[in-house]
């Protein structure tokens, strides 16, 4: 009898995690559909898997750079942040973030403004910097502000 018990335990067990392990790779196979057919969502959700669950930068960039492409701005900030990390000031790669940002900034992710800051404060840019830290906080960025309260001493 005891060996029965664990038997159905150990059965019913299976038949509950195995197929939602399985539903969860359908649904990366459906979201990676949608960003092939141009669904930004999509596409910054892949990134965001990748970035964070699979610790895969290059391929999350990748995904950001296409949700950046078809409108949703957030990746554009999230890609800027990685191509500015992995880059040094005046690199092909923080010129491609600075890129990135710029699309970001001027659509009022005010995320993407502050980084446009940093930027231009490593590569020695201090008004540029401060123009940017200003335009984040009149976003609401507290980090803008204070960083730009800073900058002006």
């Amino acid at each position: 009898m005891k060996y029965f018990i664990k038997a159905m335990v150990v059965l019913m067990t299976i038949t509950i995690f195995v197929p939602a392990a399985l539903a969860e790779q359908t649904q990366e196979e459906k979201l990676e559909a949608l960003c092939a057919e141009g669904n930004s969502t999509a596409c910054f959700k892949m990134g965001e898997r990748h970035r964070i669950v699979e610790r895969d930068k290059k391929t999350a960039l990748k995904f950001y750079e296409k949700a950046c492409d078809a409108g949703y701005m957030t990746g554009c900030t999230n890609g800027g942040i990685l191509l500015a990390m992995k880059g040094t000031p005046y690199s092909k790669d923080f010129k491609q973030a600075r890129k990135m940002f710029d699309k970001a900034c001027e659509a009022g992710e005010d995320p993407a403004c502050f980084n446009l800051g940093t930027l231009n404060y490593k590569e020695g840019r201090q008004k540029k910097a401060i123009k940017y830290y200003k335009k984040a906080c009149d976003m609401g960025n507290q980090g803008g502000c204070a960083k730009e309260k800073r900058l002006k001493r």
